[in-house]
Parts: structure tokens; C-alpha cells; sequence
């Protein structure tokens, strides 16, 4: 769709979900009465079974991210010195209008092209995008027209109303306080507040930046749940100062100009680029980055390639031996490093080796259909890539305590998680001491199909072959996740359901070292930062 035939047609302004944090305050919940063990057990070594083409291909150096988003950016053609301006005649205007409805005439509503010209033609703006320093610039529905010499100023009222997707297809509505609404709730609300045209007027440029600031505010902490109070003041100061470079460019006349076309093949390049896909807070990762190595490691009988980047702690010598506390879908988690490599800086948990294993920069790690693959179609295969390629490879680079090391997943990969923990006696390998088992997705359309039945309510046959569980166990999950993906569920249990009939067959497997804390506040994903954070201190305290 369009960019401004979308803003027509909605008003409002569509953010995606990602992988992050949010704010709880909660102690742990401990919902089976269980404890975590603290029993050492004899330093466990591990055998490398990679093969010669494997290990052939292995190749390391430097953290190359940011090369690789900045390549995706590239190809657009857009420069990175100054603010740039793709101009549209109306002209332009209109033939981009005939152009959409000829492939979406259900979305005129019985009314036609020409009268849907003429009612929309006072929005016309001859500035169809914007470009700052290389970036899309995001000008939270304010943005400056050609011809405004920073005098009085007469902007459409905003809607108090923002539209979310839910990351499956879907969405729902907030207001200002965060109140969530569906899409009929909205309909009602939307005709009530758009029955008369609303304006807003200042004096002049000056008298408006407050107000733009106070709009940048509110639309970033609706947005930013997954971030701390520190970072959303510096992305708000951040958006503040692209709006009024990019306002001050336009009313001084000191911007440069885009063909016609430039920002459609911009969109389309980031869309199919996956390293922009990549969740980067380029402050926390280049604050790191120095003491990050980047591997590239094949996998034969996957045929692909993984990129891990491993994070060395503060007062890392070669010498100690450190546990590894490895992150599944890298894309998002290697994003959190920072704050984990943080935590032990300020001496709240032990010093650990942080490892994320994202896919190669050409693969989609965002993409169910990747996720899906490894983590539920072919998890077998990853489960013996991790256990017996990568983590004994990783050991002859490093010294790594496995008797006390953790593997996370989340969603997916949290079902990958349970997986890994109640499949790890079939190995000879034992990398992992402990798992953390994050928002299992075990109703997904993507996982049901690969468990043949009820395996995994059986936990895949595990006690029938052990007497007891030798591993720690934390299952976590978000307070108000479930309704978000409540049509997925049919007559399986939702996600809070599964982790406590999870936590329930646990405890009737007499299991004592199973821990659980679902975290108020927060939704699929926006626990993880603190949680993270939150197990490292746990299971790795300071000493």
C-alpha cells in the first residue's frame, strides 16, 4: 500500500511488534514450590564433531552488522549528508491514487477515483518523503510542507488513536493510555473524533516545537515498552532533533531534492534486505563492540550458515574459565548483550561468555518461516549443531564451564527450549546446565504440526528413559500475552496455560529445580530485556 493512500485510508500510523523488554518490579514467582540447585558437578568436556567442510568454512573477525545494514541503505541511492526531499507534483499525486485503485477497487467503498481526488485533494503535500542523514524520517504525523517560512503555523488536529500489529497479520488500537481496543471498538471512536476537522494553530515555528516534542514523547513511550528509561529519553531527544532539523531544512530552503521514485525502491530495498531486519540499538552494540568476534559457522546437514557473536565479559582473561549464556534468534537477542554485559560491569552477576546465534545477513531471522524451520521442522538438526558443533568449537576458542551454562529461546524458540532440555539425554554432549524457557509457543500453526500428537505433553518421552531431571529450568512468560494471539488457540491451551500445566506435569514428575515467573505489564515479548538480566543475576550471582 501506498504511503499516503495508507494514511488516508487509516489515519493513524502502523508500528510493528519486535522482539524486547519491559518494567516489571515483581519478585520471583515460584510456582511449584520449587528450588534451583545449587550442586557443581564435575567439569564437563565436550567432543567436537564438526566435519572437515564444516570446519573448513569457519571464519571469524570483527562485528560486520552495522556493514551490512548500512550496505542495505546503500542501494537506495539516498545520501547521508543532510535532509533530502523526494517532490511530487499533483500530477504525480494523482496518477500514484489511479495507480493503487486499479489493484484495490474493494477499498473505494462505493464512492469513485475522482471523487475521492477531490475530497482528499487539501492533503496533498507536495513533499511525498523525507530522508535524514540516509534514514527515513519519521515525523510522528507532523510533517513540514513547502512554502511554511516559520510563521503561523495550521496543522490537523492528530488522532489520540494509534494502530498496532500484533506481528501475525493483525491489529489492534491504543490511546494515550495505553487502552487497548479492537477493530470494531475503534470504528465508533474513530467516526466520533473525525466528525468535524480539528485544527491546531501557533503562533509560529517556535511556539510549535514544544508541543512537537510533547507529540514525540507520548508516541515513544506508547511504542518504546520495551526500552529503559534511560534509552526512551535519549530516542526521544534523538526523534526531537531529526523533526527540527528536518522543519528548519525545509523553512530555510537548504534541503536537496530525490527523482520521483526514490524513496518506493528505497522501501523495497530495506523490505528485502534482511540485515535491516536485524533489532540494533547502535548506541548499546557499538558501546560493545570491541569486545565482540564475530563467527560465521557452517552446518552441513542444515546447509546453512549461522552468524554467532560472542561477547566477552569486562575482565575477561583467557586464562579463567567462564559459563556461556547463549541466546537463541540472535536477529533480536544479540540487541540485549549490552545490557547483560552491563549488569556483570556493575557487579550485579558473575562474569559469563554471552554467545547469540543468529542466521547468515542473507537470511530473514524475523521470518516465521526460517524460525519454523529450525526451531520446530528441523530441530533435531539444531539441536546437534548447537551440542555437538557449535558449543565444543566454541570451547577450543574459549574456556567454557558447561556444568553451569544457559540456553534461551523465546516463542518458537521457546519450544525449541523445551525441546533442547527434554532431549539433551540422548546426547553424549552436555553443554547446558541451564534453560530458560521463554513464552513457549506450543499452540503455534508452526509448531502443532511438527510434534506428532502429544510428544511434547509427554515431554518428549524424557521420563520414561530418566528418573529424574539433572538440569535448571526457568519458564517465563507475559502477563497480558494472551489475548494477543487468541485465535491461534483453538483447543489448545494458550501460552500462560501451557507454561502452567508444563509447571504442573513438572512437579508430578517429582522435578525440584523448575522455577517459573510470568511478568505483570508485559505482553509476548516485552519482558525479555529484564528478564535476561534478571536470570543472569540469579543464576550467576556476584562473588
Amino acid at each position: 500500500m501506498k504511503r499516503f493512500i495508507a494514511f488516508l485510508l487509516s489515519l493513524t500510523l502502523v508500528y510493528s511488534a519486535v522482539s524486547c523488554s519491559g518494567n516489571s518490579s515483581s519478585t520471583l514467582k515460584n510456582i511449584s514450590g520449587t528450588a534451583v540447585t545449587d550442586e557443581v558437578p564435575a567439569k564437563i568436556k565436550l567432543e567436537n564433531h564438526m566435519t572437515e567442510k564444516e570446519r573448513s568454512r569457519v571464519s571469524s573477525g570483527e562485528l560486520t552488522v552495522f556493514d551490512h545494514m548500512q550496505d542495505s541503505q546503500k542501494k537506495s541511492s539516498v545520501p547521508d549528508d543532510g535532509v533530502y526531499l523526494e517532490l511530487w507534483s499533483e500530477d504525480d499525486w494523482i496518477a500514484d491514487i489511479k495507480e493503487y485503485f486499479k489493484d484495490h477497487p474493494e477499498e473505494l467503498e462505493g464512492t469513485t477515483i475522482e471523487e475521492f481526488i477531490e475530497k482528499n485533494r487539501s492533503g496533498f503535500n507536495e513533499i511525498h518523503d523525507i530522508f535524514i542523514n540516509g534514514r527515513c524520517f519519521e515525523g510522528y504525523r507532523f510533517e513540514p510542507f513547502l512554502g511554511y517560512d516559520g510563521g503561523e503555523l495550521r496543522l490537523r488536529e492528530p488522532s489520540p488513536y494509534f494502530c498496532c500489529s500484533d506481528g501475525n497479520g493483525g491489529y489492534y488500537y491504543v490511546d494515550e493510555d495505553n487502552n487497548r481496543f479492537s477493530e470494531e471498538e475503534i470504528q465508533e471512536k474513530y467516526d466520533s473524533f473525525y466528525a468535524e476537522e480539528r485544527y491546531l494553530t501557533f503562533a509560529d515555528f517556535e511556539e510549535f516545537k514544544p508541543y512537537l516534542k510533547k507529540q514525540i514523547e507520548r508516541v515513544v513511550r506508547i511504542f518504546a515498552s520495551d526500552m529503559d528509561e534511560e534509552t526512551i529519553r535519549e530516542r526521544i531527544e534523538y526523534e526531537y532533533n531529526d523533526n527540527i532539523a528536518v522543519w528548519e531544512a525545509v523553512i530555510a530552503g537548504n534541503y536537496k531534492t530525490l527523482p520521483v521514485g526514490t524513496a518506493e525502491k528505497f522501501y523495497e530495498e530495506i523490505e528485502s534486505s534482511s540485515a535491516a531486519t536485524w533489532e540494533i540499538d547502535r548506541r548499546k552494540v557499538e558501546e560493545i563492540a570491541p569486545y565482540v568476534k564475530e563467527y560465521n559457522i557452517y552446518d552441513e546437514q542444515l546447509d546453512t550458515n549461522f552468524v554467532v557473536h560472542v561477547t566477552l565479559p569486562p575482565d575477561f582473561d583467557p586464562q579463567k574459565t567462564y559459563p556461556a549464556y547463549v541466546l537463541t534468534d540472535g536477529v533480536w537477542r544479540f540487541n540485549n548483550s549490552a545490557d547483560l554485559r552491563k549488569a556483570m560491569e556493575e557487579g550485579k552477576a558473575s562474569e559469563v561468555i554471552i554467545v547469540s546465534i543468529g542466521y547468515d545477513y542473507s537470511i530473514d531471522g524475523t521470518n516465521d518461516e526460517y524460525r519454523i524451520k529450525y526451531f520446530c521442522d528441523r530441530c533435531e538438526d539444531f539441536l546437534t549443531f548447537i551440542t555437538d558443533d557449535l558449543m565444543p568449537y566454541l570451547g577450543e576458542k574459549y574456556s567454557i564451564d558447561y556444568g553451569s551454562s544457559t540456553l534461551f529461546g523465546h516463542s518458537l524458540g521457546g519450544t525449541f527450549a523445551h525441546y533442547a532440555v527434554f532431549n539433551s539425554d540422548k546426547y553424549e554432549n552436555q553443554p547446558f546446565r541451564n534453560y530458560i524457557i521463554g513464552s513457549p509457543a506450543f499452540w503455534s500453526p508452526g509448531f502443532l504440526p511438527y510434534t506428532k500428537g502429544d510428544e511434547f505433553r509427554h515431554e518428549y518421552g524424557y521420563f520414561d528413559r530418566n528418573d529424574s531431571l539433572d538440569k535448571n529450568l526457568f519458564i517465563c512468560g507475559g502477563a497480558d500475552e494472551d489475548p494477543v494471539y487468541q485465535e491461534y488457540y483453538g483447543e489448545n491451551d494458550s501460552t500462560l496455560e501451557g507454561i502452567q500445566h508444563l509447571m504442573d506435569r513438572l512437579k508430578e514428575y517429582g522435578v525440584t529445580t523448575a522455577e517459573s515467573k510470568i511478568y505483570p505489564n508485559s505482553e509476548h515479548y516485552q519482558f525479555i530485556p529484564e528478564m535476561l538480566v534478571e536470570v543472569l543475576e540469579m543464576y550467576y550471582p556476584p562473588q
